[in-house]
């Protein structure tokens, strides 16, 4: 089954459904609001789009009142929700190898979250980010995400070493909440608000600690498949897709522009044009798609004017937006939401 540009496994979805319907949801009124059957969501390997998932969330918070649902849900999660990457985890001879394994292994779950891991002297340090994407179209179900790994990683902690263990700080992009009681409840540490990035801080030597399920028979057969599957995902996308991947994953405040693509993807402009006029395409045909599912997905969350929308996608007047946007949908942005 081809995945869409930007991705997730469908099992995430699916674990934050299953969330919904313990608290009294209805499996199939979710699942046709987030435009799912409930066969896709059991079938391995199946992938989820953005849409998808920002939807998931919105209905599972909507039906279960819970505005910390990531929170309490990456409390009771286990590394199996990540197949294959959760076994090479539970295999691994220490907790810095296995999370070393999540980060290396991460685009086998999903490219629209990323994780990183590094070591600071006696510091380990834990780093999640969402793509911009996401979090201009749905910031608080980005919220949800951030604080659902932050639970998830201190609770892995705990079944990986079989340990309870707590963080030294945890950081959040977000602004700080009025009541932080949970936080405090579920990380053992309160964390600090409006930070630079979204981190959490432990000592390194808890890191070095062994885990319980360490197996090093397995763990050379997780990371073999994992490296398969990789390989394999890497053979089949096209250049077309990979450069429409690089672009939504690297939308901020502006749309990349042909420079900034050639320089994430260390070719020139020419080798560029050379490779998507060998598959039919054209940069300006692809920023355009990118532009109207953006566009769209922008207008229909009216957390934007249209005229902030237009500037954010690079036109230089919102009458320009307009035309274009009348050229994708037939009809005008102001029609498209009422």
């Amino acid at each position: 089954m081809e995945k869409p540009n930007l991705w997730s496994s469908m099992a995430f979805v699916r674990n934050v459904a299953l969330a919904a319907v313990r608290k009294g949801a209805d499996l199939d009124e979710i699942c046709r609001a987030v435009g799912v059957t409930k066969e896709i969501l059991e079938q391995p390997g199946a992938a989820a789009n953005l849409d998808q998932c920002i939807k998931i969330w919105e209905q599972a918070i909507l039906h279960t009142g819970d505005t910390l649902l990531g929170l309490h849900l990456g409390e009771t999660t286990s590394p199996g929700l990540a197949g294959m990457v959760g076994y090479l985890m539970e295999s691994s001879p220490d907790l810095l190898t296995a999370f070393h394994n999540a980060e290396q292994f991460n685009r086998a779950l999903t490219n629209m979250t990323t994780y990183s891991v590094s070591v600071q002297g006696d510091l380990f340090i834990y780093t999640v980010d969402i793509i911009p994407a996401w979090h201009d179209r749905s910031p608080e179900t980005a919220r949800q995400i951030v604080e659902h790994s932050a639970s998830a990683f201190v609770h892995f902690v705990k079944l990986l070493s079989g340990k309870v263990l707590h963080p030294l700080h945890v950081h959040m992009r977000y602004p700080r909440p009025a009541d932080t009681r949970e936080y405090l409840r579920i990380l053992k540490c309160e964390p600090l608000f409006g930070q630079d990035s979204n981190r959490i801080i432990f000592r390194l030597r808890d890191m070095q600690l062994p885990t319980i399920g360490h197996n090093p028979a397995l763990n050379r057969h997780f990371k073999e498949l994992l490296e398969q599957e990789i390989a394999k995902t890497n053979q089949q996308e096209t250049f077309s897709s990979e450069v429409r991947r690089v672009i939504l994953q690297n939308f901020n405040t502006t749309l990349p522009q042909l420079n900034d693509v050639v320089h994430h993807l260390h070719i020139t402009p020419r080798t560029l044009q050379r490779k998507l006029k060998e598959e039919g395409a054209s940069f300006q045909l692809i920023t355009d798609s990118v532009k109207k599912e953006l566009a769209t997905g922008l207008l229909k969350k009216r957390t934007l004017t249209i005229n902030e929308i237009s500037y954010k996608l690079g036109y230089a007047e919102p009458s320009v937006f307009r035309r274009a946007f009348k050229k994708w949908t037939g009809v005008n942005p102001k029609v498209y939401v009422s």
